[in-house]
């Protein structure tokens, strides 16, 4: 994100509000080409990835191997890609505003800091679970043409996913929100998520400590595959949405904590 075009705006809106403020952020987040390129790049590598597991599964059911799968669970794994996307577009709806000085202008507009931070995180959160929610039906359809029989799936079970999807991603965009808010900058958030989401829960479970074992399921990765596939292991779709909402909830907490302490 390169440049942020905001509206210009001397001192702050007086009446707005909360409502205006979610005008503003509204206005400011689609005015923007990262908005639209993040989110085209994740509808693309939702479908890309969804072909190449449905392709997969294919081929392997006619060699005899029992892919036997609804395709929106198949196609779930495309998350694994797509969902950094996600972590990016959060990132830079607020870390892009300090590296380019425009954060001024926003706090000078609504300079309830609380009330900011909120609004932001409301656009973007009602943005996501969208995007989510059409990056997974798009890839279940992809998936599901290409594995015939094999990826057979009910209306529950493609609506369940997609809502799964659309409710992990939102929560995911909170967390990079919240970790941008402290860090400030966008290196730094989309390392520290990607550390979260990949590579921590990996060398946990790798490590043998059994306690870290079981921590590694308390990630966030591992919530939202539990929702996005409404499995049961290592628990159900009601604990995977507590673990996330309490990730959500420390990253905005502290990310408040931080804006409300410190210079713009």
């Amino acid at each position: 994100m390169t440049t942020t075009t905001v509206p210009k705006l001397v001192g702050p809106v007086k009446g707005g509000g909360f409502k205006g403020a979610v005008a503003f952020e509204w206005t400011k987040f689609w005015s923007v080409r990262a908005t639209w390129w993040n989110l085209a790049v994740g509808l693309l590598l939702t479908v890309g990835f969804a072909a190449m597991v449905g392709a997969s599964a294919d081929a392997s059911a006619q060699k005899g191997v029992d892919v036997t799968m609804p395709a929106p669970h198949h196609a779930a794994q495309a998350f694994l890609i797509s969902q950094l996307t996600v972590v990016v577009l959060a990132t830079l709806a607020l870390t892009s505003e300090y590296s380019s000085g425009s954060i001024r202008t926003t706090l000078q507009s609504v300079p309830a800091r609380g009330r900011m931070l909120r609004s932001k995180t409301l656009v973007v959160m009602a943005v996501v679970v969208a995007a989510g929610f059409v990056f997974s039906a798009f890839g279940t359809l992809v998936a599901a043409s290409l594995m015939g029989d094999h990826g057979a799936y009910s209306g529950g079970e493609f609506l369940g996913t997609a809502l799964g999807a659309g409710v992990y991603l939102s929560l995911l965009a909170v967390m990079s929100i919240g970790l941008g808010t402290v860090l400030r900058s966008a290196a730094g958030t989309i390392t520290t998520v990607i550390m979260v989401l990949l590579a921590l829960p990996q060398l946990m479970g790798v490590i043998g400590a059994k306690w870290l074992e079981t921590a590694s399921d308390y990630m966030p990765s591992v919530a939202g595959t539990v929702l996005l596939t409404q499995d049961t292991d290592p628990y159900g779709a009601g604990t995977a949405l507590i673990v996330l909402v309490l990730w959500a909830l420390a990253a905005y907490v502290a990310g408040s904590a931080a804006l409300r302490r410190r210079d713009a």
